[in-house]
Formats: C-alpha cells, structure tokens, sequence
C-alpha cells in the first residue's frame, strides 16, 4: 500500500512557508507595542489559533493499520516525568534528553520563546518506554545516528515527534481542550514503543477501535469524562503486559493520540478497519 508522507503536504499554514514570521511579529511589535500591548498579544493569540493542523482528509493522509516493524532490540527505560517543547514553526515535539537535558527542578521557571512554548504537562501512565528513532531519520541508522538532538536555551533536547494531522469525534471542537462529548484524535509520526504491566483505562466506540489512556493532566485517572454517544472507559486489569508499538507497517510510525474534555490522552491500539482513516471517516 502507498504510504502518505508528511513532507508531501504541508500540514501547518502555508503561512508559515512563504513568510518571515518572526521578523513580521517583530517589526509590529515595535509598532503596536507603543499603543497598546494588550493588542500585540491578542493579535498573536489569533494567528497561532487560526493556523494549526489539517484533516487527514485534507492532508491525504491514509495508512495501514498494520504494526510496523520494531528494531531487532529494544532499550526499555522507566518513564518519568515529560519536559517536552514544541517547535511551532517546524512543528516538531521535542523532549529533555542527549547530553544536557534540562534538570526537573528547573523545569517550572523555563520560560521559552517563539517558536517554543511548552507541551501541556502531563503524567504519565505506562511502566516502560522505548524510543527508537527520531521523526525524519533513517530507517536503517544506527544507534546515534537515529537521534536528532538539537540545543536550546543551553539545554538539549531530542527530536520525539511530528504531528501530521487532526480530526474530531463529536463534531469540531478546541483542539487542546476538547468540549463535553468530543474526542480530538491527533494522528503524529514517533517511532517509540509504551509498555503496560499491571491496568488500564480502557476507552472503546464499541466498534472495533480501542484506546488505553496513557497520560493525564492531574495525575489521576478519571472515568468521569464525558465521551460521544456510544463510546465507553472502563479499567481493565491486564493478566500480562500490554506493548503498544506504531502502525503504518513497514517502517512507519504512525500512532493516533485522542484527547477528552478532562485533558486524558489515550494511545489507540486496536483498529477496526485496515486503512486509517476508515471510509466512514472519509
């Protein structure tokens, strides 16, 4: 099956691809902010949120649902607590790591600027990682050579992911804050494997598509978020663990993320159909 490929589609405005934005903002800022810098920020507030991700039908995004192929060995590591960023102009995630990452303690007076800002903060709930390659590198590099650090205000990051496109269960809604009764699902590129071992919160459209929640904004779970018709959450006590690795067969890596209205992330790790998206969607 042909593979859609981001770099075939621009996924972010093309605003950004014709234009020197930060130059642009600049030089209004020096204009606006003599008036009023009240307006300098709302202008950007509405730039920001009126270019954003695309559709999979927009994007011409289709894939199959098959599991791609994994290195012959994995290096599993305990989670811990996520200090990501994103590059809003590459749109690219980033994570501390490489060879000077940002130490915990320093992570809540990080302040960065344009074109980063930070990554909600969010608790993790799988037992176990294993990222293997950065988005954009390789398929046959090795070891180094398969992660993209980069450095930022004296710090190093690690190139983690690269969203591709957004879609709605329920109907549009706030892609980082979804309303009561929609789901956002956020198809990205991450070339990463998550282990569960002991349970799971276990979300369903009760059509063959199955979600394990992997993240929260609180750090506890909650089956009191309010899903679209039909879909139910429930915990779900695993008799061996659960390894979620990514879709797209081959070397693909291509995962859907899906946001509640209680800020819960969830991993789908079960399709019911054998192309994302499924004609239903299109």
């Amino acid at each position: 099956m042909q593979q859609f490929h981001p770099n075939q589609s621009k996924v972010f405005c093309n605003f950004w691809s014709y234009y020197d934005v930060g130059a642009f903002l600049q030089n209004l800022a020096k204009i606006i902010m003599k008036r009023n810098i009240h307006l300098f920020a709302i202008f950007t507030t509405l730039l920001f949120q009126s270019c954003g991700l695309k559709t999979a039908k927009e994007v011409g995004l289709h894939f199959s649902t098959e599991k791609s192929k994994l290195p012959d060995t994995l290096n599993w590591k305990e989670i811990g607590f996520a200090k990501e960023i994103i590059n809003q102009k590459e749109l690219i995630v980033v994570i501390s790591g490489g060879s000077n990452p940002i130490p915990l303690d320093k992570w809540d007076a990080f302040k960065p600027t344009f074109p980063y800002t930070k990554n909600i903060d969010r608790h993790l709930l799988f037992q176990k990682t294993a990222f293997y390659r950065s988005p954009n590198t390789e398929v046959n590099c090795k070891d180094a050579d398969c992660i993209k650090q980069r450095e930022y205000k004296k710090y190093t990051w690690v190139e983690m992911a690269k969203p591709v496109c957004v879609d709605y269960i329920g109907g549009k809604t706030d892609m980082l804050k979804p309303e009561k009764g929609h789901l956002v699902i956020k198809t990205i590129q991450k070339c990463q494997t998550v282990m569960f071992t002991d349970s799971i919160f276990q979300m369903t459209d009760n059509k063959g598509n199955y979600y394990v929640m992997h993240a929260t904004e609180t750090g506890e779970p909650s089956l009191d978020a309010v899903l679209p018709i039909g879909w139910t959450l429930k915990k779900v006590i695993l008799k061996e663990p659960l390894i979620i690795s990514p879709f797209g067969g081959g070397n693909e890596c291509f995962y859907n993320i899906v946001g509640d209205n209680l800020g819960q992330g969830y991993h789908q790790y079960i399709f019911a159909d054998s192309v994302y998206p499924s004609n239903d969607m299109k």
